[in-house]
């Protein structure tokens, strides 16, 4: 068996335990020996044994040396989920009344720049919160992200990237030869001091609901971070994936001067899966991201426009924006109330003395999935972000209480209070 076949059979196998495990296997339940599961499965004990490594990577198997395997505790078909930013699962089902007749999509490509009908609608939409221009429809904000780069960075281009932020920008920005240059986020004068640097071409920056901190630029120093974009002749890319739920303008509807690439993502406030969003660009740059658009995909999925079109004409994304927002307010409410945590975004931001991945373990096993904040890099090991849109509404309050008593029973840890 090849390297590459046997790496495919582990994840096989251990995908197939998995679902086992969540569906029935209570916590302490003994795993077949490495052995056993080898002949079991016909294959050889490196496999078996990878099988079981992977299992307990996931946080799903304890491997006790000389007496076995087993289903770690607190796993559960019903884990929290507070790691993903996505709606709860009882939002996504309003998605399927706006399906289209599948011939619709895909009978013939769409132009690159997107459905025009849809192209029309979310132009309306986006007016309405003060951003005038037609977008270009994107696979999501990572290749609008991707697009704009090619656009503004040649080898050597100097990007601002705030820290901690979205590690996939940065990733993008120095694939294609940028130098990045790493600032506190810009939510204080002395953060934005950082941007009076003659060498800077471009600023990405994510202005309301920062991820993961949940802080967002306060308006004055938006004025302020515009201005500099003109004296200093660069340009600013503004991620906006929340501002529809925090109550927030985007730093878009203020730039008089055509200096901000505005990609608005719905991955969060749809759904993972739903790979589609706007992007409104500088006039100056549009020819440029529309060709490398052309290029890079020649058109955006015709089933999913078409989706996003009837939602906007329907008026159904709005009323799922409504409602997606009371249930955020209610949230942030109710860790503000009772636990003194603080956000303005969808997360909670919180400062540990020991490093994060210990603690996402061990909530793992009492059934909360948390995010490390070493992902961000390994500066920020010693935070965990918290989700407070995914999880239902009983396992919200579930999981903030199981998060709460946890951290609260050992050494009181430095909570982070943004505001």
């Amino acid at each position: 068996m090849s390297i590459a076949r046997g790496a495919v059979k582990y994840k096989d196998i251990a995908e197939r335990l998995e679902r086992d495990i969540l569906a029935s296997w209570g916590t302490g339940k003994r795993l077949p020996g490495i052995r056993q599961l080898a002949e079991k499965e016909h294959v050889s004990l490196i496999t078996a044994r990878n099988v079981y490594l992977h299992l307990n990577k996931k946080g799903l198997v304890e491997i006790r040396q000389g007496s076995g395997t087993y289903v770690a505790g607190g796993v559960t078909s019903d884990v929290i989920e507070m790691a993903d930013i996505r709606p709860p699962e009882e939002f996504f089902s309003w998605h399927i009344a706006y399906l289209p007749d599948l011939r619709e999509g895909i009978r013939s490509y769409d132009p690159p720049e997107g459905f025009e009908p849809l192209r029309e609608k979310a132009s309306q939409w986006l007016k309405a919160q003060g951003i005038e221009g037609m977008p270009l429809i994107t696979t999501g904000s990572q290749q609008a992200l991707f697009l704009a780069g090619l656009a503004v960075v040649k080898e050597g281009t100097t990007v601002v990237i705030e820290d901690p932020g979205y590690e996939g920008a940065r990733r993008i920005f120095e694939s294609l030869g940028a130098f990045v240059k790493l600032v506190p986020y810009l939510d204080n004068i002395g953060a934005m001091k950082h941007l009076e640097d003659p060498e800077i071409d471009l600023v990405y920056t994510m202005p309301q609901g920062h991820i993961p901190t949940g802080k967002s630029i306060p308006r004055v120093l938006r004025e302020r971070l515009l201005e500099l974009a003109e004296t200093y002749d660069f340009y600013i890319i503004e991620d906006d994936p929340l501002s529809d739920l925090l109550h927030e303008s985007p730093l878009k509807a203020r730039d008089s001067s055509d200096r901000v690439i505005y990609i608005k993502s719905l991955s969060n406030i749809l759904g993972p899966g739903i790979r589609i969003g706007f992007c409104v660009v500088p006039e100056d740059l549009y020819p440029s991201i529309l060709r490398f658009k052309e290029v890079n995909d020649l058109t955006t999925s015709g089933i999913l426009q078409r989706m996003l079109f009837r939602m906007l004409d329907s008026n159904g994304l709005e009323k799922h924006l409504v409602k997606l927002r009371s249930m955020l307010d209610r949230r942030k409410a109710y860790a503000r109330d009772k636990f003194n945590w603080s956000t303005g975004g969808v997360c909670l931001w919180i400062k540990t003395r020991t490093p994060a991945r210990i603690h996402m373990e061990r909530l793992l096993d009492l059934g909360v999935r948390i995010t490390p904040g070493d992902i961000y890099g390994p500066a920020w090991s010693n935070h965990m972000r918290i989700s407070i849109i995914t999880p239902s509404e009983q396992n919200f309050i579930r999981g903030m209480d199981i998060v709460y008593n946890y951290l609260d029973k050992g050494p009181k840890p430095d909570l982070m209070n943004m505001f």
